[in-house]
């Protein structure tokens, strides 16, 4: 599975990168801002999320275009939980993370993108 990592905090980024690698993950990027994210898309299975980017804009808002356009599974990360007041069933990790918990979350959001898949292939007809 290919990962997408939206952070802008490049340490962050980093150690997000190294227990992905660690867990089996290909990296399609990292994107510090939302246009990033957005152009970096469709390259990825699943993506993890900061809540909080520098460019205004949330974690959420990203998610559901992330999601809506390219069917990514998705993770938020956030110091703060209560900023993610609705996850559409997506999973959240709590900063600071262990790496276990990030790759538990990264394997969940995994599974929530391959059967998205498996229901988009399932609706369609021949």
């Amino acid at each position: 599975m290919r990962l997408l990592i939206v952070e802008d905090e490049p340490i962050i980024a980093l150690a997000i990168e190294e227990v992905a690698i660690a867990a089996g993950f290909e990296i399609a990027g990292i994107a510090t801002n939302t246009s990033e994210a957005l152009e970096l898309g469709p390259e990825a299975d699943v993506a993890i999320i900061d809540v909080r980017l520098g460019d205004g804009l949330t974690g959420p808002s990203i998610a559901r275009a992330l999601f809506a356009g390219f069917g990514l599974g998705v993770a938020y990360l956030t110091a703060n939980p209560d900023l993610v007041e609705d996850a559409d069933g997506h999973v959240v990790i709590t900063k600071p993370a262990s790496a276990e918990r990030i790759k538990e979350a990264l394997s969940m959001a995994a599974r929530g993108a391959r059967e998205q898949t498996l229901q988009d292939r399932s609706g369609q007809t021949t």
